[in-house]
Formats: C-alpha cells, sequence, structure tokens
C-alpha cells in the first residue's frame, strides 16, 4: 500500500535589518503605513482637511537660567475642507502652547507658539506638546522644543587616580568651567589625602572635554598625592571657587579614589590570588618542596627578605635571579616534619617577604595544609 502524505509548512521571514528586540516597533508601524495607505485610497475622491507642518523641531541652543525662549510653528490646511486644531497637552507645566487660531480654512495658515521657562534647571532640556486635528491622516502632531542651559559652574562628579606603585607621586587632572561667570578662580582646593598639592592653570581651550561646551572661562586643577600605603584609597577633594562678579564663592566637593598595587607580589600556576597556596595532605619522610616567583614593585633595587613564615616546621628561603627586583621563593617541608596542621580557617600558615627597615613595604600570601605521619 502507498500512503502519501501532504505536509503544509509556514515559513516566516525576518524583516532585513531589523533587531528582534524592535520587532515589535517595526510591526507596528508597518501595520501604521498599511492603515493610513487604506485611508488614502477611501478619501482620495473625498473632500478632506489635510494639515501640513513644514518644521515640528526647533533647538534653542544656549540659553541663559531663568529666562523665558519662544518658539512660533507654523500649520497650513492644504485640503478641501476646513482643518480644526487643539493644543491636547504639554509635557511640563513651564511649557505653555499658544494657537492663534483653532479653525482653518482650506488654504489658510496660523501660528503656534511654544514657550518654555528654565527656571532652576541647568542641564539639556527637551519640551513637548501635542497638537490634535481632524485630519484622518495626520490626527495628533507633535511639536518639540530643545536646548542647553547654561551652567553657572560645571566640575566632574567624581575622579579616579591611575593605579600607583607604593611610594609613589599620583596625579589626576580635570577641568573647572563656568557657561555664565566670565571670569573666576579657584581660590583653594582642601584634601586629607597623603601630601596632598594641587596646582590650578587657564584650561586651553581646545581640551576635548570643552568641545561643544561654550565656556565662558575655564580652569585646568592637577592634584597629585603620594601613596603610603598598598590597596585602594578613597577621599574627597573641595574646591573653594570665587567668582569675579563679586558673587558669594562657591564650593565643590568631588570624592576621588584610587589603587596602589602591592609592593611585592607573588606568582606561581598553584597560588590563588586570595586563597594562597594549598599545600593538600602531605606525609612525613619524604621532602616537599615549592617554588614561587617574587617581583618587586616601584624600586627594584630594593634589599627585600623573607621577614616571617609559619608554621616553623617549615623552612622558607629567597634567592636572586638575574633579573633585578625578581627572585626565586622556596618553600621546603623537610622529611623529618612533624605533624603539623594549617588548614583550617582559624589556623592557617602564611609567609611575608619585604623589607627589613621599612616593615609597610611587604606582602604576604597564606599557606594552607597538612603534613601527617603514618605508622
Amino acid at each position: 500500500m502507498l500512503v502519501t502524505a501532504a505536509f503544509a509548512m509556514t515559513v516566516t521571514y525576518k524583516p532585513y535589518g531589523v533587531p528582534d528586540h524592535l520587532r515589535d516597533q517595526y510591526d507596528m508601524a508597518v501595520d501604521n503605513l498599511k492603515t493610513r495607505q487604506v485611508i488614502r485610497q477611501n478619501l482620495d475622491d473625498r473632500a478632506r482637511p489635510v494639515a501640513r507642518i513644514d518644521q515640528q523641531s526647533h533647538d534653542f541652543g544656549m540659553i541663559n537660567p531663568h529666562s523665558t525662549a519662544s518658539h512660533t510653528f507654523e500649520i497650513s490646511n492644504d485640503g478641501d475642507d476646513p482643518l480644526s486644531l487643539s493644543i491636547r497637552e504639554t509635557s511640563c507645566k513651564c511649557t505653555i502652547g499658544d494657537l492663534k487660531s483653532d479653525l482653518l480654512l482650506p488654504g489658510e495658515t496660523t501660528e503656534i507658539t511654544l514657550t518654555w521657562n528654565t527656571g532652576y534647571k541647568e542641564d539639556r532640556y527637551e519640551q513637548t506638546a501635542t497638537i490634535v486635528t481632524n485630519d484622518p491622516l495626520k490626527k495628533t502632531i507633535e511639536l518639540k522644543v530643545s536646548g542647553q542651559v547654561r551652567a553657572k559652574l560645571v566640575a566632574p562628579e567624581s575622579l579616579s587616580f591611575p593605579k600607583l606603585e607604593l611610594g609613589e607621586r599620583g596625579e589626576v587632572s580635570f577641568v573647572v568651567y563656568s557657561q555664565l561667570w566670565e571670569n573666576f578662580v579657584i581660590s583653594k582646593v582642601q584634601s586629607d589625602l597623603d601630601e596632598f598639592e594641587w596646582t590650578a592653570v587657564p584650561a586651553d581651550r581646545s581640551d576635548s572635554l570643552l568641545v561643544d561646551q561654550d565656556p565662558l572661562c575655564a580652569w585646568t586643577v592637577r592634584l597629585s598625592t603620594l601613596v603610603t600605603k598598598h590597596g585602594e584609597f578613597n577621599a574627597d577633594v573641595t574646591l573653594e571657587i570665587q567668582p569675579s562678579d563679586g558673587s558669594p564663592a562657591e564650593t565643590r566637593t568631588i570624592p576621588c579614589q584610587g589603587k596602589t598595587r602591592p609592593p611585592i607580589s607573588f606568582a606561581s600556576p598553584e597560588i590563588h590570588a586570595t586563597d594562597g597556596l594549598d599545600f593538600g595532605t602531605l606525609t612525613s619522610g619524604t621532602t616537599h618542596q615549592f617554588h614561587l616567583a617574587v617581583r618587586v614593585h616601584g624600586d627594584k633595587g630594593r634589599h627585600v627578605e623573607v621577614l616571617d613564615h609559619s608554621p616553623k616546621e617549615l623552612s622558607v628561603a629567597l634567592a636572586a635571579t638575574k633579573i633585578e627586583g625578581t627572585y626565586r621563593l622556596t618553600i621546603t617541608v623537610p622529611a623529618d616534619c612533624p605533624m603539623v596542621v594549617f588548614n583550617r580557617r582559624d589556623k592557617q600558615g602564611y609567609v611575608q617577604v619585604g623589607d627589613p627597615d621599612h616593615k609597610e613595604f611587604s606582602s604576604w600570601f597564606p599557606l594552607h595544609g597538612a603534613v601527617v605521619t603514618l605508622d
């Protein structure tokens, strides 16, 4: 018996160039376009209003705070029936829409003025107003005004020092500028950073941070600190700024952070960055050795040695290599090592290497393991 089966398969093709996360938005736009085409076909032989607007957005550019800016848009009726207009809403109470005429006969034009009050805002802004019409193909029109409110003072929100070596002086620079003050000075800069120093010089207007910012006055501030401890550090930098027009001085506090590399680092395929070196469980009666590379950062000519280690049943030796600042560290578990356990949270081992004359120039890593005797 011959059995014939027919299968129907539907293949859905994705629109080329449209990512999946924009698919719904794309499909909606296509549906709207199809709907408009149907409406247009049904209306081709009928008289109707046609709303035309050549400009729907306007950028004021830079404007002063606490000021008012207005722009007028024109709407025309290119259809054969009267066009009705009304302002449905604005995006904010500080945006006011003024419509000169709410009914346009064929061929007439009217104006809509959007007025925006900047208030206390300092930043880029964008406000809109929605116009409702009886044009079946353009039921709403969105008008938009935007711009940049001049800032009295602009400074970075935070600062980061580059990665530093212990004993190294780190530096960071930034720009402070005003779009309102024609002149100001930075009278004082304070911080609890170690051996903190600062300078301020007029900024180069070609600085990339000032491009398109229209500054009236700008300063480049350079900060420096001497790193005396390794690890992360955080501090605040407070600037006192005096405008030349006699206005009261202003202050800006900027948090800053940085990180200092350990003065000495240890490297081995068997060592973990935070957990250290794990021996596992070893049996006595046999000598066991572990080797690590030790690297001195910063002053590579500095003398370093093994400062301490635990447990004392182990022996630790440090030998210089041909490369300056690089040593070979050997940890030996002697054959006659007695039973010792150092793999618990409350009982761990360690090795500390550093400069015996400057104890702050040292690093250490934990040891985990156990040596057992078998009868």
